[in-house]
């Protein structure tokens, strides 16, 4: 396989002898089906350096160099490079792309990627990691099997851009209760990028359930949560999904008749575990044709999302 890009994400956030899985390098080693046969980045030292650390075969400077046959090429490239590279790569005979997220910077760019790539029988998976999550898929087949009813509203709190990190929230809501419908904007913070500002909304879902986004500030420091309200009890994402919590309706042993949750009793979440379970996705999908769970679809429709929510702010980049 390939890596285009060697950054924090390629690598960079995991040490190779160390016990974590952060980085695509990493987690496609530990998996044990896959060669990093090459990698490429345009600081042609810092390819080398990588190639050195994580025991690549060849490193490259530019992307055409490295043109060939790949089971895998992973785009860990900033996003304003995805497009063109994501368009390369379609002349390329390889089995799928595994895009970081954002698709890309541009959403014209994504819809005819995602469309070309369709057309072309070509796998498009981008690394939205909560949907491999092992708590939130589980809670995502007890949601479609009925077993918390009807949902009450939603609650989520970020910040660092709507694009850049308030995505992953849209993308995890959608993932979990289906589409969402942006319906208001009631604030922006620039705390992150001007073209990319923070946006407090109000958005429904399918049976008109009211999900509200709430903004902090990355300049004081970050935040990423999830707060589900269902008829059955309450779900709970926290710790930038690092944590979560699943509370059922009890009978109150306090006072007759009434209807309480469970004491709030967070666990550790399976987000350690999410970069591992892409990897062994992307197997999967290779080796037996299994859908992943994030592809160019998903990612387009929590985009399209977050550009509907920069129009009603009247900032669509």
């Amino acid at each position: 396989m390939l890596i285009v890009g060697c950054g924090r994400i390629a690598g960079g956030y995991d040490d190779p002898a160390g016990p974590d899985v952060k980085t695509h390098a990493k987690a496609f080693l530990r998996h044990g089906g896959f060669r990093l046969a090459a990698c490429v980045d345009p600081d042609r030292a810092k390819a080398d350096e990588f190639a050195a650390l994580w025991g690549v075969g060849r490193s490259h400077g530019a992307l055409e160099e490295a043109k060939g046959r790949y089971d895998v090429v992973s785009l860990c490239s900033p996003p304003e490079a995805h497009a063109e590279q994501l368009a390369a790569l379609l002349d390329w005979d390889i089995g799928l792309v595994f895009c970081e997220k954002p698709l890309t910077d541009d959403l014209e760019q994504s819809r005819r990627l995602v469309e070309a790539y369709r057309a072309a029988g070509r796998l498009l998976v981008v690394n939205y990691q909560r949907r491999w999550e092992p708590i939130a898929r589980q809670v995502r087949r007890e949601i479609a099997e009925g077993r918390w009813g009807r949902l009450l509203s939603a609650h989520g709190i970020y910040t660092k851009g709507v694009l850049a990190n308030g995505s992953h929230l849209v993308d995890l809501l959608q993932f979990l209760i289906g589409p969402l419908t942006p319906e208001r904007v009631f604030e922006a913070r620039a705390d992150y990028s001007d073209a990319d500002p923070t946006l407090a909304a109000l958005l429904r879902d399918g049976d008109w359930a009211p999900i509200v986004l709430s903004i902090g500030d990355t300049r004081h420091f970050t935040i990423f949560e999830l707060d589900l309200l269902f008829e059955q009890g309450r779900v709970t994402f926290g710790d930038s999904g690092w944590t979560a919590s699943r509370r059922r309706v009890i009978d109150d042993p306090r006072y007759a008749n009434y209807r309480i949750l469970e004491p709030l009793v967070p666990q550790p979440s399976g987000m350690a575990q999410a970069m591992t379970a892409a990897i062994a996705s992307l197997h999967d999908s290779l080796t037996s044709g299994e859908e992943p769970p994030s592809t160019g679809a998903t990612a387009l429709a929590a985009q399209e999302i977050c550009y509907r929510l920069l129009q009603l702010k009247g900032s669509t980049p």
